[in-house]
């Protein structure tokens, strides 16, 4: 039996609703529609600071939240997934925010943990890869967190890490291109949260990784159009530690303008790109990893796949 469910994802720089076909029992997922829309909760957060969902972002984020309603009534869904992950974790209104949205739209966006949220990404991804077995281990680099999710031989391990592309750039970056002493700072900073959080090496882990700033990575490495970059052209690309540092090393001397017109890339994530590719160098050295495989499918077909 073949049935339409769709889910969502309220992150901390985006808005991403998917629409599949499911087939039955096998979990098969065929996709309809994929909409990613960019919210930057982020840009309104100061860590450590009154972590508040302001009235703006908010009537920015319930007017996503009601076209992607829109198109879930379209194709008559029966089904809807939705979770709030990244930053919103950390507002003191977040009930409030999330209660405006069910009452608004009748969508139920429900808060996950960090944890959560990386062993949905970890089978998403594994699933949409066709991997199996282990050792593996799936990273997932969001706007506000980045989640990691080890599988070793059906040991599972998940954690999440305060560390997002979106966040990082608020935080440490002022000038236009930023400077080498903003750069280090982001170097150092995420060197130190990943030391903190005991994120273990990779070791003989394959190494997966997901999120915005990897895939824009693998669609600049890989002169993928920004109209081509789907799972079905992404999923199963690979990138080595040189081509990231190939990437960031065109990017960091670039001003925003200048980046919006890579091949590749979102012109929305222009200004988040570089902290997400040093980003991505860091944990890479610091797992000790030369390669990763890029997988675009992620806790959205974990919402999905959870539910069989």
């Amino acid at each position: 039996m073949k049935q339409l469910v769709a889910s969502i994802d309220l992150g901390s720089h985006t808005a991403r609703l998917l629409i599949a076909q499911q087939s039955g029992s096998s979990g098969r997922l065929r996709p309809l529609v994929r909409k990613r829309v960019y919210i930057r909760l982020a840009e309104s957060f100061e860590r450590g600071g009154e972590e508040i969902i302001g009235s703006d972002a908010s009537a920015r984020v319930l007017e996503v939240i009601q076209g992607f309603s829109s198109l879930i009534a379209d194709f008559n869904v029966r089904r809807v997934y939705g979770v709030a992950t990244g930053i919103i974790r950390d507002a003191i209104n977040r009930d409030q925010f999330l209660d405006h949205i069910y009452e608004q739209t009748h969508i139920r966006i429900g808060l996950i943990s960090g944890e959560r949220e990386a062993l949905l990404s970890g089978k998403g991804a594994l699933s949409a890869l066709n991997i199996k077995g282990g050792p593996f281990l799936v990273f997932d680099l969001g706007g506000g967190s980045t989640e990691f999710f080890y599988d070793n031989r059906g040991e599972v391990e998940a954690k999440s890490v305060l560390l997002g592309a979106a966040a990082l750039t608020k935080e440490f970056i002022r000038s236009d291109p930023p400077d080498e002493t903003e750069l280090d700072s982001i170097s150092k900073e995420t060197d130190q949260r990943l030391k903190i959080a005991h994120i273990g090496l990779a070791r003989e882990h394959v190494v997966i990784g997901t999120g915005g700033s990897v895939t824009t990575l693998a669609a600049m490495f890989h002169r993928i159009p920004s109209d081509d970059i789907t799972p079905e052209r992404v999923n199963g690309l690979k990138l080595t530690l040189p081509q990231v540092a190939t990437c960031f090393e065109e990017m960091r001397n670039m001003n925003v303008e200048q980046r919006m017109g890579l091949p590749g890339r979102e012109p929305e994530r222009a200004d988040v790109i570089v902290a997400g590719a040093l980003v991505v160098m860091r944990i890479m050295k610091y797992l000790g990893a030369f390669e990763l495989i890029v997988s675009m499918s992620d806790l959205l077909e974990g919402l999905l796949i959870d539910d069989l």
